[in-house]
């Protein structure tokens, strides 16, 4: 076998809604380039272009450490409810 052994990661709950905005964010981009571009201005095209695709690798990065909290979070009120019970 070759590879990692054990379970795979899970992913959070919130993975594929920010796979999408980040996808969203690199087709805005290149749209964003591409229009600069036919323009003549391929220079501010690249800028605005890097601009986009920094702030959606941003924000996937921020959605999933929120999505991973908020996992935490739940999990940790179980155990809580849990304990009490019994």
């Amino acid at each position: 076998m070759i590879g990692r052994s054990g379970p795979t990661p899970r992913k959070p709950k919130g993975y594929g809604l920010a796979l999408i905005s980040l996808g969203v964010s690199v087709l805005f981009g290149a749209v964003a380039l591409a229009y600069f571009w036919y323009q003549g201005d391929l220079f501010t095209g690249v800028g605005f272009a890097l601009l986009i695709l920094v702030a959606g690798a941003w924000e996937f990065r921020r959605r999933l450490v929120d999505a991973r909290t908020a996992e935490e979070l739940e999990a940790d009120a179980e155990e809580r409810r849990e304990r009490n019970r019994g």
